[in-house]
């Protein structure tokens, strides 16, 4: 091949990658800029209750309450879940373009292309998580939020390994069965199922979900926490092992 699978998938996807990463650019500015003056007003004292806690918002009132409200728990969350499953999906489904027969036509196995596709989305996830917390301390900063750097940091790493955990299932479904509609209903699904878990499970339950060591509201005021961390990169490293072997067995008919 003139490029490996791993640098021409990268320059495939590199417009979806760009306007990506203007959405994570503009999101932080979209909200937190406006901490001190909704503060001044007294607009961040909202009694809570249960539907904020089906979204995981505890607190809008602190700083840190109201970044992880804003980005970790809410539209930052769902922006970088919907990238993960949208670009992991695309691995190893086959698609009307044919892109996975043309690779596979190459004299690349399947171990090494499946190999190659997920580390170019782990590339786009680094890229989008750095770009996502750049904007959040240049968000802090406007808007006077009192959080550490090394925090916001530690509660993006989180965030970013929880996509990685996403997208790594989401490259299991795709092995398995080969469609691209199964695999963004089952992984959108078991997403779904995870957050709700996390947010309205028991405390047993909660334990379970890879959102819990993602962001378990922990990070902004703690820092970092490499078990929970580590726990997310030994669930991806799984999910990627038996999507390994279940696109080993699959019949592709190329």
């Amino acid at each position: 091949m003139a490029r490996s699978v791993f640098t021409q998938t990268l320059k495939e996807q590199r417009r979806g990658l760009i306007g990506w990463s203007i959405g994570f650019a503009i999101i932080p500015m979209m909200y937190l800029p406006s901490y001190r003056s909704l503060k001044e007003q007294g607009s961040l004292d909202i009694k809570q209750n249960k539907m904020y806690d089906a979204m995981g918002v505890s607190d809008f009132a602190s700083a840190s309450g109201y970044l992880n409200a804003t980005v970790y728990s809410l539209m930052g969350l769902l922006l970088m879940l919907i990238f993960a499953v949208t670009f992991a999906s695309r691995s190893v489904v086959q698609e009307e373009s044919g892109v996975l027969d043309l690779l596979l036509a190459q004299p690349i196995n399947r171990t090494n292309l499946l190999l190659q596709r997920f580390a170019a989305s782990a590339v786009q996830i680094t890229i989008a998580t750095t770009v996502l917390t750049l904007s959040v301390v240049a968000g802090t900063d406007a808007g006077g939020l009192d959080v550490p750097t090394g925090n916001i940091v530690a509660a993006s790493a989180g965030l970013g390994l929880l996509a990685l955990v996403v997208g790594a299932i989401t490259l299991l479904v795709g092995a398995a069965t080969g469609k691209r509609s199964v695999t963004l209903g089952s992984a959108s699904l078991l997403a779904v199922a995870g957050y709700l878990a996390n947010n309205l499970g028991g405390d047993f339950v909660r334990k379970l979900s890879p959102f819990y060591w993602a962001n378990d509201g922990a990070a902004l005021v703690h820092g970092w926490n490499g078990i929970h961390l580590l726990m997310l990169v030994i669930v991806a490293a799984a999910a990627v092992m038996l999507a390994l072997g279940a696109f080993d067995r699959r019949d592709l008919a190329v």
